[in-house]
């Protein structure tokens, strides 16, 4: 008859491996992202028509720790999804649409302003050969703990390039 000890005690000697990895390891607890959706809108200058662009601005936060070993202080990672955002033009009634999104790297603070340029197209099937450049600035509120973000307001321009 054969024992399978070896593979039991194999079995064993992983799982308290495991365990023991875990609790000395000191693993880092994630925070999760917040997310927001605010409402944008304004007018985009420009030829052939201004634009008039409004709709909700989809804005994610995910915290980032602070590092103590390369002085970093706390950060979040913001992501800007304009999918749900388009516009009409103001001579023309053409509906023009936005497929933008942008991530980028900011100091944690309780507050901050963040500006990003979006295409800006008519909703055909060659409107991306006549896009345009809008501006969206963000003002953001946030809880410097979680790096959640709490509050904000948007606006739409037309960019000073």
């Amino acid at each position: 008859m054969k024992t399978r000890r070896p593979v039991f005690a194999r079995v064993v000697l992983s799982l308290v491996v495991a365990m023991l990895g875990g609790l000395l390891g000191g693993g880092t607890s994630a925070l999760a992202d917040s997310s927001v959706a605010i409402a944008i809108s304004g007018t985009v200058d420009g030829s052939p028509e201004s634009v008039y662009v409004s709709g909700l601005a989809q804005i994610t936060s995910t915290f980032v720790k602070a590092d103590p070993t390369f002085n970093h202080p706390p950060r979040v990672i913001l992501s800007f999804d304009l999918h749900n955002v388009s516009g009409k033009g103001l001579s023309t009634g053409a509906m023009y649409v936005t497929k933008s999104q942008d991530d980028m790297l900011r100091l944690l603070a309780p507050s901050d302003v963040v500006a990003i340029t979006f295409p800006l197209y008519p909703n055909n099937a060659a409107g991306f050969r006549s896009a345009r450049a809008g501006l969206a600035s963000f003002t953001l509120s946030f809880d410097v703990t979680t790096g959640a973000i709490t509050g904000g307001t948007a606006t739409v321009s037309t960019p000073n390039f």
